[in-house]
């Protein structure tokens, strides 16, 4: 069955096209989310919020405008994160962090402990510059670092153009590249003397 016609039947009411909608696009938004948060429990709170307002405003979605089920979606998904960390200001910029650094960081178990000491540390000012880029910067450098999404891409989940997705990208990424500039030279400085 063809996702439009998956969409027709949920808008219907129908569980199962509910139940298959939400089954092809959690891990979607569950991993945007924690981009979001660094936080499972939080990511799991927003991915339900997303669901329950798609759920609400799927007899509003039009299937014959040509538009996608993913993006739109996506737009949810991303209003509910920067709603959620508008309500969750006050939490310290610590608490962003991701705990377990081995899920986002690949590097082998084995490796020397001083690099992997390093790529946590890289790993932390990453964490920390994007926690200073503006909601926009922010999830447009995750859309596209952390995705792998294209800006063409990105501009149709966020419903604006292209060249305001690659104006937005070039500010966030030349921010992480004024910030980890030192790190990361000093890193490289230390692997070349080992």
């Amino acid at each position: 069955m063809n996702e439009d016609a998956v969409i027709k039947l949920a808008q219907e009411g129908n569980r199962e096209a509910l139940k298959l909608l939400f089954e092809e696009n959690k891990k979607k938004i569950f991993s945007l989310a924690y981009q979001y948060t660094k936080n499972a429990e939080d990511a799991e709170d927003i991915l339900q919020e997303a669901f329950i307002k798609a759920y609400r405003s799927l007899h509003r979605f039009n299937i014959k405008n040509g538009n996608s089920f993913s993006p739109w979606l996506c737009r949810i998904g991303i209003n509910c994160s920067i709603d959620h960390l508008r309500r969750n200001k006050i939490r310290k910029e610590k608490d962003m962090i991701v705990n377990n650094m081995e899920n986002l960081t690949s590097y082998d178990a084995d490796s020397n402990p001083e690099n992997t000491s390093a790529q946590r540390e890289i790993r932390e000012k990453i964490d920390q510059t994007l926690n200073k880029l503006s909601g926009q910067q922010k999830i447009i450098f995750i859309l596209r670092h952390y995705q792998q999404l294209t800006t063409g891409e990105i501009a149709e989940y966020l419903n604006c153009s292209e060249g305001s997705v690659k104006r937005q990208l070039f500010r966030a990424v030349s921010a992480m590249k004024v910030h980890l500039k030192g790190l990361i030279l000093e890193n490289k400085y230390e692997m070349q003397k080992i």
